[in-house]
């Protein structure tokens, strides 16, 4: 039984998005589905071998001649679930429902980032009615994990030089730019020795967190970086520390909220705990404000009989206290504008080896390569290796931008109101086209979503609706 009215296309179209499994890596399903849309429609379209899609469809209704546009959305989602939900993502439809005007999916992610702009792309090349200049829509794959559907688009299937992303801004609300980006890992080999000592556990947690493009400003605290605080200052109290494992941080691009780290040594529960107490009252204290709820525990951990030894440990600690890490510059030109910054998201022990993961951001190409050659020396110093992988460029601010012009009067006439325009640190897809095509003209659009990533990620209807309509106003105006 069909939960949003079949009448009107984008909701259809959202519909049977949720009917088929799309998160990330795997998106065949519904790349297939949308091949078989072009097909039947008689549309042109290219295809490659990640599964990205692009459906050219010519102007109509008095556009014909106009220059061409892109349309831009991914088609995978997070797929993100409550502890208690047995839904099963590889091939189980999301169970819609609707509260208060919201979409929502029953203990899962919706998938509205980046549904909405599936569906109002599919809804477009469905409609012989509406007015528009050629469109190039292109359907991408892998922007949760990366961008690296956008990066394998290739510039020859492109004409156009002006482009609309729908996968940020909201009513009244474009960006204006984005961070490139580059993630980096940095690995340590380490060897085990035998191990006598009693063994701890110390548990940091609490942290706010938050994405590393849009909280790193807030300079939360990061557990990864504050556990080896933590531990250098028990090195300063000559407690001796062998390491038996580490784990802290989810993701890259996420700020870490939790680290754990056992190790064993010959100093008492007691003491260690003394000292622990020491700096978690100083550093509670500059994270009062941040992170008011930041906290850790130290317990007793069942002996392990092998551990990095204590020489190694400490440089270990010592690498990962010196690491770079967090908000670094801030725009000149755009108030609240964060221009550069690291995230050290994710710490792991893996196969003898210490492996530290980075995101670094910045629309600028040099505050790129300031920070990772910072990491290289710094493991040279330690005689650690590095990795600099997934490069994405940025979009820098166009004061110039005629179809952000556009864009406004639309949104003055529709909305009453001026349009807002927001410049983010967050790496977007535009960032890769727009390195791609670098005098492309980019305006983005998107409806109202709350809590997106999460199980609770809502989708608000009205808004849906209207900024499908904002959208066709927009085209018949190109």
């Amino acid at each position: 039984m069909p939960i949003l009215d079949q009448n009107k296309p984008i909701m259809r179209f959202f519909e049977d998005i949720t009917k088929i499994p799309h998160g990330s890596y795997n998106e065949k399903e519904l790349s297939d589905y949308i091949e078989e849309f072009a097909k039947e429609r008689n549309l042109t379209y290219k295809r490659d071998d990640m599964h990205n899609i692009i459906i050219y469809k010519s102007g109509i209704n008095g556009l014909e001649n106009s220059k061409p546009v892109i349309l831009q959305g991914h088609i995978d989602m997070v797929n993100e679930k409550n502890n208690d939900s047995t839904h099963d993502f590889t091939k189980d439809a999301l169970k819609l429902y609707i509260e208060d005007g919201w979409l929502s999916a029953e203990g899962t992610t919706l998938g509205a980032d980046d549904g909405i702009a599936v569906a109002y792309m599919l809804a477009i090349l469905d409609d012989t009615t509406i007015k528009h200049p050629p469109l190039e829509c292109i359907f991408t794959v892998q922007e949760e994990v990366g961008l690296f559907g956008a990066a394998n688009i290739k510039k020859e299937d492109l004409s156009a030089k002006r482009m609309i992303g729908m996968d940020s801004g909201s009513e009244g609300v474009t960006s204006v730019s984005s961070s490139g980006g580059r993630r980096t890992i940095l690995t340590k080999e380490v060897t085990f020795e035998s191990n006598t000592n009693p063994c701890y556990q110390l548990k940091l947690s609490g942290l706010l967190g938050g994405h590393s493009g849009g909280s790193i400003h807030l300079e939360r605290g990061n557990a990864n970086k504050l556990a080896f605080r933590m531990l250098l200052n028990l090195l300063k109290h000559d407690v001796d520390i062998q390491i038996i494992n580490v784990t802290g941080g989810l993701k890259e691009n996420a700020i870490p909220r939790e680290c754990n780290v056992i190790f064993s040594s010959s100093r008492s529960l007691k003491t260690i705990s003394r000292y622990l107490e020491e700096i978690y009252a100083k550093i509670s204290e500059e994270l009062e404000f941040s992170d008011p709820n930041f906290c850790y525990e130290l317990e007793s951990y069942p002996n392990c009989d092998k551990a990095i030894s204590s020489q190694v440990s400490k440089k270990l600690i010592q690498l990962v206290y010196l690491s770079p890490n967090g908000f670094k510059a801030r725009s000149l030109a755009i108030e609240g504008l964060t221009t550069v910054s690291l995230n050290l998201g994710v710490i792991r022990l893996e196969e003898a080896k210490l492996c530290c993961y980075f995101s670094i951001r910045s629309p600028m190409k040099a505050a790129i390569e300031e920070l990772s050659t910072q990491i290289d020396v710094l493991a040279e110093l330690f005689n650690a290796s590095v990795i600099h992988t997934a490069d994405y460029p940025g979009w820098n601010y166009d004061p110039n931008s005629e179809l952000r012009k556009v864009l406004a009067d639309v949104t003055l006439e529709m909305f009453d109101r001026e349009l807002v325009e927001h410049a983010g640190h967050g790496g977007l897809e535009t960032g890769i086209f727009k390195g791609l095509i670098p005098e492309l003209d980019i305006v983005t659009l998107c409806a109202i979503t709350k809590d997106i990533h999460t199980p609770d990620e809502r989708l608000n209807l009205e808004s849906f609706e209207k900024m499908y309509d904002f959208l066709v106003t927009v085209l018949a105006r190109l």
